[in-house]
């Protein structure tokens, strides 16, 4: 029999979705509460967000379309989530055997699937954490975010004032008052994801246990930032692992720079992930990221990337943005989809603004829709990208115009999905 896929609708059948979780990812059927509960607590998933697949009535692959809310240079846009994309261990096939059955494989007909329902939905943008990028690739998806983890020794952090820091208190007195502190700072960024009310109910009223969470407060009662971490061991030796962190000033940012200052005792060095636009290095007590093996205490960088997003409608994407003023300017683009069609529009860029229309005029920028993702969404300029031979640009002065997008914050997502 060949596959049929459903959305699922009823309560009673959440423990199938957990079980296919569970037989997709887990290390041993013991997992499978892991599973179970987790697919209950995070409410940012409702019935009709679960898509499974099912072969003679077993459930053989799943994936979960989340809807949320993506900021844009200031922007709110509706935004599709894509999670758990899994196929079960025991009907997974290479690229070879597929091309050999003339059949595509099960987690690409599940992400056909799950694009169309964003499209269903009225979704601008769609977006994931892959665990492999170039899987998703083939389905429009590009990089669009560059991270930088930083590893640095307690004694090089600035001392100075963190008074206001306490641990989070698990009621409604804190609460409130974080979650317009992290509703801040992602208006502030760009491509970061707002948390519901529902999954803060979740995260923070719940005792995670693995981890603290301490709240700046100042004196007029706002939360100024937060952060979560945990321990974890580096070559024998106790690290602190920021798991999350939020701040709504460089002052801010600061501030919890003295709070991990003070546990130089307890830990030899903290972990922490920032937009790669934040020069942590120079605001260290020393600056030096080493070119060669040193004695004394200095940071480590490395750069990571996470978040891919396939632009499902560029003229609902790009025109709420709020662009620098002093760019004019057009450029017909032609965006070659991965479904095999190409999507052919003009912009038009003044005022701070950007005006999207249909258009049949030759392109001046053509590149894959990939690529177009990662121009879209400010993480490279069009012109670098005609640069390496990423786009055709049959204008320069056209890619130039596309380079506004770039400017600003860089593409971050403090959200994990």
């Amino acid at each position: 029999m060949g596959i049929t896929f459903r959305w699922v609708t009823q309560e009673g059948e959440l423990d199938r979705v957990a079980e296919t979780r569970m037989r997709c990812y887990a290390a041993a059927p013991m997992d499978l509460e892991r599973f179970t509960k987790g697919i209950r607590l995070d409410r940012r998933a409702k019935l009709g967000d679960f898509l499974l697949a099912d072969r003679d009535g077993e459930s053989v692959g799943t994936t979960t379309s989340l809807s949320m809310t993506m900021w844009v240079r200031g922007a709110p846009v509706p935004c599709q989530g894509v999670a758990f994309v899994g196929t079960v261990k025991t009907h997974r096939r290479g690229a070879a055997a597929a091309s050999a059955s003339g059949q595509r494989g099960i987690a690409s007909q599940l992400m056909d699937h799950t694009i169309r329902r964003a499209r269903e939905r009225g979704e601008v943008v769609s977006a994931l954490m892959p665990f492999r990028a170039s899987f998703y690739e083939h389905f429009g998806y590009g990089l669009v975010e560059r991270r930088h983890e930083w590893t640095v020794p307690m004694s090089i952090f600035p001392t100075g004032d963190f008074d206001g820091f306490h641990f989070a208190r698990h009621n409604d007195e804190d609460l409130p008052a974080v979650l317009a502190c992290r509703q801040r700072t992602v208006e502030r960024g760009h491509c970061d994801i707002e948390r519901t009310r529902d999954a803060w109910d979740a995260y923070f009223k719940t005792p995670v246990g693995e981890f603290f969470e301490v709240v700046d407060r100042g004196p007029d009662g706002a939360v100024r930032g937060y952060l979560v971490f945990g321990n974890e061991k580096v070559d024998g030796r106790t690290s602190l692992r920021v798991e999350e962190q939020m701040y709504d000033s460089l002052e801010a940012l600061r501030r919890q720079f003295h709070f991990l200052a003070s546990l130089k005792d307890q830990y030899s060095a903290a972990i922490l992930t920032l937009p790669r636009d934040v020069p942590l290095n120079w605001m260290l007590r020393e600056t030096q990221l080493p070119h060669r093996p040193v004695e004394h205490a200095v940071a480590k960088v490395q750069t990571i990337t996470r978040m891919q997003v396939r632009v499902l409608d560029p003229k609902r994407f790009l025109e709420p943005m709020k662009l620098p003023r002093g760019t004019s300017g057009r450029a017909t683009v032609a965006v070659h989809e991965s479904e095999g069609t190409v999507s052919k529009f003009r912009v038009d860029v003044s005022d701070g603004r950007a005006q999207v229309s249909t258009s049949d005029a030759s392109a001046d920028v053509e590149c894959a829709d990939k690529t177009w993702a990662a121009i879209a969404c400010g993480e490279m300029t069009a012109s670098d990208a005609q640069r390496f031979g990423l786009i055709t640009a049959a204008r320069p002065e056209a890619a130039r115009v596309l380079d506004v997008l770039s400017v600003g914050p860089p593409p971050f997502c403090a959200e994990y999905f």
